[in-house]
């Protein structure tokens, strides 16, 4: 009865969590780290560059290495730089820059 009621648990058990297993197969989550790793290089690169107010800069990487800059800068050079940075990062393919130059927000 003991062995019944273990096969019963595990065949359940099972059940629940097949369609996470090839869900997560399915979306890569391998692509999923590496994608998350280039955001990271390059939040990392921003917090360690002095001219650059890194707290107002979103970066998402989607699962092609095509990196999304969102948010707003001091300058235009500031907005070059970050263009500059993330581009430098390892398996970054494109940046699509959506960044918008606003001064007043630092002030």
């Amino acid at each position: 009865m003991k062995n019944l009621k273990l096969i019963a648990t595990l065949f359940l058990i099972s059940i629940f969590f097949l369609p996470a297993i090839v869900s997560a197969e399915e979306t890569g989550v391998g692509e999923f780290v590496k994608d998350s790793a280039i955001t990271t290089q390059i939040k990392a690169k921003l917090l360690g560059t002095k001219d650059i107010d890194s707290l107002h800069i979103k970066v998402d990487t989607d699962n092609n290495g095509i990196v999304v800059l969102t948010g707003a800068v001091k300058s235009k050079a500031e907005e070059d730089l970050v263009h500059k940075i993330a581009h430098s990062v390892d398996g970054v393919k494109k940046v699509v820059n959506k960044l918008i130059v606003d001064p007043a927000l630092f002030n």
